[in-house]
């Protein structure tokens, strides 16, 4: 795994598709597309929250869909403690996955309703946008989010969703949990 990020981020690899079709199939029918927004899953700081793009899948009406598929970046960690290998965020492509506590908890913000040939076109943008370095030396939720709002400017750029929609999202998303939320929570997140 390691060998796979370091050419990644030395290559600029873009990571085009991933292998999870078996758990739910992305038909292609039209479906909402939202912004998620999950309590963080490391403190009660509402300026925390998780951000992340997804859409029903797993069947051909809504009501046969029994998966998600979520587009974000995710947070690595170098457990093994190399210099060489930093903690960073990574994007290693779009996962499907069932709905579990975090997404149950997830506050969802409409970004349009989107044909298959739009959703991959997401997938591809999320490939191709660069993660930053880190701010500080362990991965922080608004860095995920930073990568987030990159994305939706590409999604505006390629015309998949309006600049008004993307404003709207993310003053929406910044202020969705304004209160903290109980500890509780913590760890039951994505």
């Amino acid at each position: 795994m390691v060998e796979v990020l370091r050419a990644q981020d030395q290559f600029h690899l873009p990571l085009t598709s991933t292998t999870d079709d078996w758990l739910a199939r992305d038909y292609d029918v039209d479906v909402p597309v939202y912004l998620f927004v999950y309590p963080s899953h490391t403190t009660v700081d509402p300026h925390h929250a998780r951000w992340s793009i997804a859409w029903p899948v797993g069947g051909r009406t809504e009501s046969e869909m029994v998966a998600w598929r979520h587009v974000h970046a995710d947070a690595y960690d170098n457990e093994a403690g190399l210099e060489t290998d930093p903690p960073r965020y990574v994007y290693g492509g779009a996962i499907t996955k069932t709905a579990g506590p975090g997404t149950v908890l997830a506050k969802r913000f409409p970004l349009a309703v989107l044909n298959l040939a739009m959703r991959k076109r997401i997938e591809e943008l999320a490939a191709e946008t660069p993660l930053a370095p880190m701010v500080d030396l362990y991965p922080s939720d608004a860095d995920g989010q930073a990568w987030i709002v990159n994305l939706l400017d590409k999604m505006v750029a390629s015309k998949v969703i309006s600049g008004a929609t993307r404003d709207q999202v993310i003053q929406q998303a910044s202020n969705a949990f304004l209160k903290p939320h109980s500890p509780l929570i913590l760890g039951l997140c994505e």
